[in-house]
């Protein structure tokens, strides 16, 4: 699992309650780096704004235009939590849309949940327009 977000403190809540869950999240900064990385995660937490070349709607972009990556799990987190910012993501093909502040266990259920979907369809996680 790859966690994209910029700020330190999101970024280290969010990786030990994943890590206490089971998960093995890998911490990334920027979109550059989480598009080196993505082909070896199952699911990727991306914030949408995030420093570098580009942002996070541009790293979905690509994700979702690289075979290797295409039918990951997506799944925005971040504190623009605006209409647009939300229809963007999702136009941009993140599966799931997740406001801050969120709960961690909200997180984990979220993955969840869109890894049982997707095992169940055999491929890519449906979109949702889930705004928690």
């Amino acid at each position: 699992m790859l966690l994209v977000q910029d700020r330190p403190d999101d970024r280290t809540m969010y990786a030990e309650y994943l890590r206490l869950r089971g998960f093995t999240p890998l911490e990334i900064t920027t979109a550059d780096d989480a598009l080196k990385r993505a082909a070896d995660a199952d699911v990727i937490v991306t914030d949408i704004r995030l420093p570098g070349s580009f942002d996070g709607l541009e790293l979905v972009r690509r994700l979702r235009s690289d075979p290797r990556t295409q039918s990951k799990i997506v799944i925005a987190l971040t504190g623009w939590a605006m209409n647009p910012s939300r229809e963007e993501a999702l136009a941009a093909g993140c599966d799931i849309f997740l406001a801050k502040p969120c709960l961690p266990e909200t997180l984990v259920r979220e993955i969840r949940r869109a890894l049982v979907g997707r095992r169940k369809r055999g491929g890519r996680a449906r979109r949702t327009k889930r705004n928690l």
